[in-house]
């Protein structure tokens, strides 16, 4: 299509600008919520339910079950960044946040068909290890191949992608509010309250004092 005709179909709808700012709105609201939601799942989580342990495991009934579970084995094990300084973890959170933007699939539809397609699996293994060489290089590569996602020039088009945006932000929302009300990620402000864990540890130290049974008590059922 020449720019003539593109320009054609624009003026021919006036809600077309207005529409367009808010697709991408929409889009950046998107990324927005992907990376938090990978962030939450692949460190903050692992860390809060870490945190958790290190300050209620001692009083815990079911260590031993819990400490078996695989799923607890995964988050104990979380991966860290031990080589990177506060400064640089942030900057690889910045930079997922923009591949995020311009190479998840869900947030642009062609990125799941050009070559960034292969790029995004590394990515997300780099973010999930804190690589932050290896997303810097992504970063390149991804920039090279789109400047950004494109918008259809057709208002019929650029509606349905409209929608398929509103309901894919929306259902990342869902899910960011579904994970806040789950362990460990509704203990996340807790936990940095230390008059809550000393309130918790000591109302955790009852429940086991006046679940255990005392020795002496045990031995005096077997006497009698």
């Amino acid at each position: 299509m020449s720019n003539r005709r593109v320009a054609s179909n624009r003026s021919a709808h006036p809600a077309y600008d207005e529409l367009r700012d808010a697709t991408r709105e929409l889009r950046r609201r998107l990324a927005h919520a992907l990376s938090i939601e990978y962030d939450w799942r692949y460190h903050d989580g692992p860390e809060w339910a870490a945190r958790y342990w290190r300050a209620f495991g001692d009083l815990a009934v079911d260590l031993a079950e819990s400490a078996a579970a695989p799923r607890y084995r995964q988050v104990i094990a979380r991966s860290e960044w031990p080589s990177l300084s506060r400064a640089e973890a942030d900057d690889v959170r910045t930079i997922f946040r923009g591949l995020v933007a311009v190479a998840h699939p869900t947030v642009d539809p062609a990125a799941g068909q050009d070559e960034r397609a292969s790029l995004w699996p590394k990515i997300l293994r780099a973010y999930r290890g804190g690589d932050r060489s290896a997303l810097i290089a992504a970063w390149s590569e991804t920039r090279a191949l789109a400047r950004g996602p494109g918008l259809p020039d057709d208002v019929v088009a650029l509606r349905a992608e409209h929608d398929r945006l509103l309901e894919a932000a929306a259902a990342a929302d869902r899910r960011l509010a579904e994970m806040s009300q789950t362990f460990p990620f509704n203990m996340r402000d807790k936990l940095d309250d230390a008059g809550w864990i000393r309130r918790q540890r000591l109302a955790l130290a009852q429940v086991q004092a006046f679940t255990q049974a005392p020795a002496g008590e045990a031995a005096c059922k077997q006497v009698s």
